[in-house]
């Protein structure tokens, strides 16, 4: 059964993977894949997240997950397919993928939000007990997640082991946790959080990054910031090795800019990445499991009217070194934005076509595709 599935889904099985070999022999493509019936996004936008590939399977898989139109969905190759979500259900989305194609992901019901996970051909969802929301699923098969406890007041942090709760993630103390991040195959795991009182020296409450080590005992602990100045600092993915990416917001009001943040080690400090040339702002919203590539948003503002070549905003990849580079879209001047990225160099995400609709996206052997930008734009 096992077999027929991998085969189903075009995966080998870890010990017959070559993404090494992969990544070598690929064509730089851009996969434009196929949209859920009447889910266009009425006002698109590169900040306004409706349709996306959230996450790839690893290995040589061609399962990859998100949402169309705001509802889950999955593609296997270019074709699309709708997650079997209960009747009346809303809106929702997979977040994550494992390599024997578990998904895991969130949908609002009737009841309130509900954590799933699915695999592909069966005939419905399965609900997580005990569960809000699930945003990570390691190659074990454990799920990560969250759910809001009324009876305490507070969101609270859930790791599911078979389909079943097997231990809470609770903050450090002092803090109010937001949302969980990420799970790597090591079982660490990310998350973001509240200050729930401002220190002294502190200007403006804390909103910093947390850390859970795999081992059930051991305490959670919060991410360094670059600085002490109050930064906003949002976690999105953590790698097999605990290397955290995501984003910090420096500044007040209309002075606020984003920077993509790099914790190469949960108890190290925060490394700002470098802008990409000519941007505004930048965030990281994946980090490969292992060869240590982030992918996110790199945003640009231009005097109006804008150039003709200019999006707004470019899905922005980095290698940890050198400058930021960017991947190309589906026109001069329509944007693109970066969720997911594997190994094998695939990079998940969406762009804007000619005809003004995102769609999800695959970019293939991304690194020879990623460049950088020649000069600042006005």
């Amino acid at each position: 059964m096992a077999g027929s599935l991998l085969a189903a889904l075009g995966m080998t099985a870890p010990a017959q993977a070559a993404a090494g070999a992969t990544a070598a022999s690929c064509k730089p493509s851009i996969q434009v894949l196929q949209k859920l019936p009447a889910t266009d996004d009425p006002h698109p936008s590169p900040w306004v997240r409706h349709t996306q590939v959230s996450a790839i399977a690893p290995g040589q898989s061609r399962l990859a997950v998100g949402m169309s139109g705001m509802k889950p969905a999955y593609w296997i190759g270019e074709q699309v397919y709708a997650v079997p979500v209960p009747e009346g259900s809303s809106t929702g989305r997979v977040k994550d993928v494992n390599r024997s194609g578990l998904m895991v992901g969130q949908v609002t019901t009737g009841d309130g939000s509900k954590a799933f996970s699915y695999r592909h051909g069966d005939p419905a969802i399965t609900v997580l007990p005990g569960g809000d929301e699930a945003s990570g699923v390691n190659d074990r098969g454990v799920i990560v997640g969250s759910l809001w406890d009324a009876a305490r007041n507070r969101t609270v942090g859930v790791e599911w082991s078979h389909g079943r709760p097997r231990r809470e993630l609770p903050p450090p103390a002092g803090y109010m946790l937001s949302q969980m991040s990420g799970l790597n195959n090591a079982g660490q795991v990310s998350g973001n959080a509240w200050e729930l009182e401002r220190r002294p020296g502190r200007q403006f409450l804390a909103v910093p990054g947390l850390y859970w080590p795999a081992y059930p005992d051991s305490a959670p602990s919060v991410l360094a910031p670059f600085d002490d100045t109050g930064d906003h600092h949002v976690t999105r993915g953590i790698d097999d090795s605990g290397r955290i990416v995501g984003y910090a917001k420096r500044g007040q009001g209309p002075d606020t800019a984003e920077y993509a943040v790099v914790w190469n080690r949960p108890d190290g400090p925060a490394v700002y990445a470098p802008w990409a040339p000519g941007a505004i702002g930048g965030t990281f919203d994946a980090i490969s499991p292992n060869t240590g590539v982030a992918v996110g948003l790199a945003e640009f503002a231009y005097a109006s009217p804008r150039p003709p070549d200019s999006p707004p905003a470019r899905a922005q990849y980095w290698t940890g070194k050198g400058p930021m580079r960017v991947l190309p879209g589906l026109g001069p001047a329509l944007f693109t934005a970066a969720f997911a990225v594997t190994d094998d160099d695939r990079v998940g995400g969406a762009a804007l076509d000619a005809q003004n609709r995102v769609r999800p996206v695959i970019w293939t052997c991304a690194s020879k595709q990623a460049y950088v930008l020649e000069s600042p734009r006005p």
